[in-house]
C-alpha cells in the first residue's frame, strides 16, 4: 500500500469513528460534523401556567354553542347569568390590557367559575345521547362531598358577598343546591351536575372581592373533607392479645 493510499484510509477511519467529517447528499465530504449539545436535566421549556382567561373563553364558547343555536334557548334563570359571565370576562380582558395583573387574574378566575358553572347547569337538563349509556360512577362519595362543600361555602359567604354579580351567582348557587338535594335520590347524574354548578358559583363573589380589595381579601379556610364512613362489610380485625398486659409503671 502506497503512502498516499494509506493516508486516505486513515482519514476515512477517523471520519467513521470520530465523526469528524460529514457525508453529504452529493456523495462527498461536505462539512465538519459538530457534536449536538446535550440538554441539561430538568430543562423542559417554559412551564405551563393556568390560564383562567382562556378557560373562561372556552367555557363561554360552549355556552354560546349550546344556547344560541336554532333549537337551543337558555332557561330564564340562566339568561342574566350568561350576560354577567360575559361581562366578567370582558372586565378581565380590559384589566389585562391596562396592565393590572392582580385584578385581571382574579376577574379571570371569577369569569371562569361563572362560565364553568353555566356549563354544568346546562348539562343537568340536557337530554341524554341516544344509544349511549351514562358512565358508572367512580366515586360514590362525590355527590355527598360536593353537597357538603357547597353548603359550607354558602354558609361562609352568606353575609360577605356585596350586591352585583357576586350576590347574583351566590343566590343562584343556593337555588341549584336545593335542586340537587331534591334530585339526589331519583336522578343522581343530574344532581351531580347541579351540585358542580352550585359549587363553582360560590367562588365568583370571593374572586370579585379579591379583585376589588387593595390589600387583598383573605377567604375563610377550606374545611377538610371528612373521612369516609366505615365499610360494614369488612369489620376491623380483633385486637391482638398476644402481647400481654402492659408493664407496671416504674416505682
Amino acid at each position: 500500500m502506497t503512502r498516499g493510499l494509506r493516508s486516505i484510509v486513515m482519514l476515512l477511519a477517523a471520519t467513521v469513528v470520530g465523526g469528524v467529517v460529514e457525508w453529504g447528499p452529493g456523495k462527498g465530504f461536505t462539512s465538519v460534523a459538530e457534536a449536538k449539545p446535550k440538554k441539561e436535566k430538568g430543562d423542559k421549556g417554559p412551564k405551563k401556567a393556568k390560564n383562567d382567561l382562556q378557560k373562561a373563553y372556552d367555557a363561554l364558547t360552549d355556552v354560546a354553542t349550546w344556547t344560541e343555536g336554532k333549537k337551543g334557548r337558555p332557561p330564564r334563570d340562566l339568561a342574566p347569568l350568561i350576560d354577567q359571565a360575559k361581562d366578567l370576562y370582558r372586565d378581565a380582558v380590559r384589566a389585562a390590557r391596562e396592565d393590572e395583573p392582580r385584578r385581571a387574574d382574579e376577574l379571570a378566575k371569577a369569569a371562569h367559575d361563572a362560565a364553568r358553572g353555566l356549563v354544568h347547569a346546562l348539562r343537568a337538563d340536557a337530554p341524554g345521547v341516544r344509544g349511549i349509556p351514562a358512565p358508572p360512577r367512580r366515586d360514590p362519595y362525590e355527590l355527598d362531598d360536593l353537597l357538603r362543600r357547597t353548603r359550607e361555602r354558602l354558609e361562609d359567604f352568606a353575609d360577605t358577598a356585596s350586591r352585583g354579580p357576586g350576590r347574583d351567582f351566590l343566590e343562584a348557587a343556593r337555588r341549584l343546591y336545593d335542586q340537587a338535594r331534591r334530585a339526589e335520590r331519583d336522578d343522581t347524574i343530574r344532581a351531580v351536575q347541579l351540585a358542580r354548578a352550585a359549587e363553582a358559583w360560590t367562588h365568583v363573589g370571593e374572586h370579585l372581592m379579591q379583585a376589588d380589595s387593595p390589600t387583598g381579601y383573605r377567604p375563610p379556610p377550606d374545611r377538610r373533607r371528612p373521612p369516609r364512613p366505615d365499610d360494614r362489610r369488612r369489620p376491623p380485625p380483633p385486637p391482638d392479645d398476644r402481647r400481654g398486659p402492659p408493664p407496671p409503671p416504674p416505682n
